[in-house]
Formats: C-alpha cells, sequence, structure tokens
C-alpha cells in the first residue's frame, strides 16, 4: 500500500504553472517544435543517428524531456526507434510519399467543397489576396518563399471548411509530408505548372464551380506526389541541400 501525506498532496493540487513538472512538459514542447524545424529543413537528414547527448547540449537539456520528444516525432513519422540503436530520422520511399498524397489530395478536395459551403465573402478575398502574392513571388523568382506561400494557402482552404476532423488528420500528413513537398518544384517548368493549376483552381473558386474546383485541386495535390515520388526514388536521401543541387542542375 503506498501512503501519501495529505499536506504533500494538497501542496500537488495547488501547484502553480511555473512549477517543475509544467516546466519539464515545457521543455518537451519546446524541443518538439525545433526537432521537427530541423527535420522538415533538412538539418537533420533521413537516415541520421539522433545522438542524445549532442542534442541534451545543443538544447541544454535532460535527456527525458529530449526522449519524450522524440516519441513525439516518432508518431508524426519523422522519427524511428531501433532496438539497442536508438533514434534516428526517418528514411522516405517513394511508397509512402505516394500514398501520403493520394490521402491528402481527397482530403483537400472533401476540404474545398466544404470551404467554398461555408466560406464568407472576406474570406474569399483573403484567399485571393494570397494568391496574389503567390504570383508575385513568382514573378520575383523566390521560390521558398512562394512555396511557404502556397502551403499556407492550401492549410487556409483546410481550416475553411471548419471541420476539426479533417483538419487534424490534414495537419498529421501535412508534417509528414511538408519536408518532401518543395521537391517537387525542383525544376523552373514544374514550378510553373504548378502555378497554372493554382490559377485554375482559384479562378474556379471565384466562378463558384465547386465541383470543378475541387477535382482541379485533387488533381493538383496528385501531381505534386507524382512528382516528389519520382524526385525521392532518384535521391533516397533527398534533402534541401540535394534540392539546392537540382536547381543548379535545372538552371
Amino acid at each position: 500500500m503506498i501512503c501519501c501525506d495529505a499536506n504533500a498532496m494538497e501542496t500537488f493540487r495547488t501547484a502553480s504553472p511555473t512549477q517543475r513538472p509544467l516546466r519539464r512538459r515545457a521543455l518537451h514542447a519546446e524541443a518538439v517544435e525545433i526537432l521537427r524545424e530541423m527535420i522538415i529543413n533538412g538539418e537533420l537528414l533521413p537516415g541520421s543517428r539522433l545522438i542524445e547527448a549532442e542534442l541534451c547540449k545543443l538544447f541544454a537539456i535532460s535527456r527525458n524531456p529530449l526522449r519524450e520528444a522524440f516519441r513525439v516525432l516518432e508518431v508524426e513519422g519523422l522519427v524511428t526507434f531501433y532496438p539497442n540503436r536508438g533514434a534516428t530520422v526517418s528514411t522516405i520511399s517513394s511508397d509512402e510519399v505516394l500514398q501520403q498524397f493520394e490521402v491528402l489530395a481527397n482530403l483537400e478536395r472533401i476540404a474545398l467543397e466544404l470551404a467554398m459551403a461555408r466560406m464568407t465573402a472576406t474570406d474569399l478575398e483573403q484567399l485571393n489576396q494570397m494568391h496574389a502574392r503567390m504570383i508575385d513571388l513568382h514573378g520575383k523568382g523566390q521560390r521558398r518563399e512562394c512555396f511557404q506561400n502556397d502551403y499556407d494557402i492550401h492549410n487556409r482552404i483546410v481550416a475553411l471548411s471548419a471541420n476539426q476532423v479533417l483538419r487534424d488528420l490534414h495537419a498529421g500528413l501535412m508534417i509528414r509530408s511538408r519536408r518532401v513537398r518543395y521537391f517537387a518544384l525542383h525544376s523552373q517548368s514544374r514550378w510553373n505548372e504548378a502555378m497554372s493549376e493554382h490559377e485554375a483552381f482559384m479562378q474556379a473558386i471565384n466562378d463558384g464551380d465547386c465541383a470543378g474546383a475541387a477535382e482541379l485541386m485533387r488533381d493538383h495535390v496528385l501531381r505534386t506526389g507524382t512528382l516528389v515520388g519520382e524526385f525521392v526514388s532518384k535521391r533516397s536521401d533527398a534533402s534541401p541541400e540535394m534540392l539546392r543541387t537540382a536547381d543548379q542542375d535545372s538552371g
């Protein structure tokens, strides 16, 4: 039988948010965010070992919150655990990419149908402004900024669906696909093509053509997935550094 001191229990029940238990959770959450960005941005490459001692020193934290962060990232598909070997950054296969984008394409098709039924005139104007900014960034050749704007447009459409279940499913897949999604734009011709696809579904949205816009969105995401899968199959350790090389090669 475990005995608990009544005074200690009362102290625990009235603990303030600044006490140690909450601080540990804050460290774990912060570690998740930093590691996720390092993986997505290619600072930690697919297949690379996550050495606890080095990361603890880098983040100035203990092993416990770091391991908690690893577990969260494992659920997100960004980290893999191997018995007696520890954690590594998950590798990416072309089959996995294609499966992810098949689901994303259909989620975004449904999201767009719901969004068009529920969005206000102000919502539509904001989408048009985001699209206009993307066109401007494309014209200036600012690829990464344009990609981020594209990412924001897709997320905004999903948010306008006002369906939390759909949003949660989409968010999880977007985390897993984000580190490879940009690879579809490794050539200028595909970047131009993607812009035309965006223009087409945005025009359909403004025309009130729900079915047409939804199918155009689905086709756009599927096309992106196909090209990302092809890129990954040729570059098994695909990273932003390799992408920069591909950019130079494509001229």
